[in-house]
């Protein structure tokens, strides 16, 4: 009980200095740690009174529920398959209204001249039945043209945006954007796609949205390859839902996400950034990252967390869901979600680590005093 109220106290002094605790943050629990199912790009969603998993493994979408916090899943379900594509980078969002908009990224076969989309399905009876898949946005064949990460976000007044990394307004070089598409019928129809953030030259990709109610403002984190070499985690920002414009390379909207004391080395690797509100008075952002990694390669990144303040700012306190992650191994295109008022979970996608476990691994954590 001390314990717990002198968290409490460190977190109310925390918000009203306005940034990141210096003493919080999450102390993942070992024996939580195990391997669900063989798939990637997993993403955890509370539906209802329970959560929902969503992933692909081979070309499906896939879906599994749990009504025991994460502890156990049902059998897999198909949500959609199309000839000619795989299905991959698959999110889940559950609207206002109780609808579940179901969203992926469609990459074509190699050898066929079908296009890469952002597609979705729509479920009104959480999750037993799904309308037929539809495109939300078409590109091109080539892989360098495509788009990329489809994420939903849905504001108080009901209006649901999709965000995603789009590199088909480049087909002359490799620079790539994030875009947006609103609805404002849940789903049912869809405006144009508009440019949300762009740095000439580079690559803005991997947008995660959140609403951040006490400002009103929606936070975006993106890997942003244009700043300090390699791939950082990178805030955009906007306090009027993007009439402000697009997001541009000097915008003072655009923010480092890490403090210059948890900053990583230029030389290091910190993409596929992925962020969430934790309860009304923090933020957590995950990041693959070759620190402390072997030869800083990519291939062998680790998911590493860290605590912001309210604002989505300030994060620091690195803590690590998988520290002992072997030096052949990665843990990728991670996420997080919050499950109750204390408990948090990543999810990763984990291979080398052990032998016909390679897949969706996930392990809990909890908000703890720093030690």
């Amino acid at each position: 009980m001390k314990r717990m109220k002198l968290l409490a106290t460190l977190l109310c002094a925390a918000i009203l200095i306005g940034c990141a605790p210096k003493n919080i943050t999450i102390e993942w629990d070992n024996s939580t740690c195990h391997f669900v199912t063989p798939g990637v790009y997993a993403r955890i969603t509370k539906v209802d009174n329970r959560h929902a998993l969503v992933y692909n493994a081979g070309a499906p979408a896939l879906i599994r529920f749990s009504d025991d916090k994460c502890e156990s899943w049902s059998e897999p379900s198909v949500v959609a398959r199309a000839e000619g594509y795989s299905f991959t980078n698959c999110e889940l969002l559950q609207l206002q209204s109780g609808r579940l908009l179901y969203m992926w990224n469609a990459r074509p076969h190699s050898g066929t001249e079908l296009p890469f989309k952002i597609m979705y399905a729509l479920s009104d009876d959480s999750g037993k039945s799904w309308s037929e898949a539809k495109d939300l946005y078409v590109a091109y064949p080539r892989f360098q043209d495509g788009c990329w990460e489809p994420v939903a976000l849905q504001l108080p007044d009901g209006e649901v945006q999709v965000y995603f990394a789009n590199e088909a307004p480049y087909t002359n070089s490799s620079e790539q954007e994030i875009s947006m598409m609103r609805s404002t019928d849940n789903g049912e129809s869809w405006s144009k796609a508009e440019k949300i953030s762009f740095r000439a030259g580079s690559r803005d990709g991997m947008a995660v949205p959140i609403y951040l109610p006490h400002s009103n403002e929606i936070a975006v984190s993106i890997e942003d390859n244009g700043i300090r070499g390699r791939f950082k985690p990178v805030i955009v920002r906007t306090a009027d839902n993007w009439r402000d414009g697009f997001v541009a390379a000097e915008d003072i909207r655009r923010e480092e996400a890490l403090t210059p004391d948890c900053a990583v080395h230029d030389t290091i690797y910190a993409g596929a950034p992925y962020l969430i509100r934790l309860g009304k008075n923090h933020t957590l952002l995950s990041i693959q990252s070759t620190e402390e990694r072997k030869g800083h390669n990519e291939r062998f990144a680790n998911m590493q967390v860290y605590v912001g303040d309210k604002n989505a700012r300030n994060f620091c306190n690195r803590s690590t869901p998988m520290p002992e992650l072997k030096e052949n191994a990665s843990a990728l295109w991670n996420s997080l979600h919050q499950i109750d008022d204390e408990t948090v979970i990543a999810v990763m996608s984990v291979g080398g680590q052990e032998r016909g476990k390679g897949g969706i691994w996930t392990v809990k954590g909890k908000i703890a005093e720093k030690k």
